[in-house]
């Protein structure tokens, strides 16, 4: 690579992670080939071998980019949950949904730009069918899906494993397609998600999974 001076160095390497960003977004991880990012970011082909090596690592730095604030606030707030249950304190189903939830909802929510990259990210990186993906983002998400899962079943105890399954199922679903593609259905509805209340959001979001959860069958 060139010998650039630092603020060089730094720009191009955030220039490189926006463009990888953006072309991810726009054609998934298959289809966004480490030319097209190049030539996106302006850059040389080089910068990615020396910043990153391939492109799996560049997927994870995007992705740590804009998903660790967001990881980390989730285990804060469900560690939290945890301490309470562990000392007998009153702990609510909606409690334990809304520290998973609200956080990726609500990132970045007073810069719609912002938020409205990290919302498309999230959902590539969760619904991308390629098998690299699938396992680097089993690796990004364990600890929180793994914390809560647990939570979860501890609340919900009238439900046998096999149901409490699904339901997990569900709740993810309804989670991510509300939160990285709800302009579908706002297509189908005709409705305009410019003047979204994202935390109304994610109070209806909570309340349509409590009330999911916690009914037997």
């Amino acid at each position: 690579m060139p010998d650039l001076k630092p603020l060089e160095r730094r720009d191009t390497y955030h220039r490189y992670l926006d463009a990888a960003e953006a072309l991810f977004i726009r054609y998934g991880y298959e289809g966004a080939s480490i030319r097209m990012i190049s030539r996106e970011a302006r850059a040389p082909l080089g910068t990615l071998h020396h910043y990153w090596g391939n492109k799996e690592v560049l997927f994870r730095d995007t992705c740590d980019r804009r998903f660790g604030p967001i990881q980390q606030e989730q285990l804060r707030r469900l560690r939290l949950c945890e301490q309470r249950m562990r000392a007998g304190l009153p702990l609510s189903l909606a409690d334990v949904v809304r520290s998973l939830i609200e956080p990726p909802i609500l990132a970045d929510v007073d810069s719609p730009e912002k938020q409205h990259r990290i919302r498309l990210l999230y959902g590539r990186a969760l619904t991308e069918p390629s098998e690299v993906v699938m396992r680097l983002v089993k690796e990004m998400f364990f600890e929180a899906t793994a914390l809560f899962t647990t939570l979860l079943r501890q609340q919900c105890t009238a439900l046998d494993d096999e149901t409490f399954y699904w339901r997990c199922n569900c709740v993810l679903g309804a989670f991510i397609f509300s939160q990285s593609f709800g302009d579908r259905m706002a297509y189908v509805l005709q409705k305009s998600l410019a003047d979204t209340d994202w935390r109304f959001v994610v109070d209806e979001i909570v309340a349509f999974v409590v009330r999911g959860m916690a009914v037997p069958s």
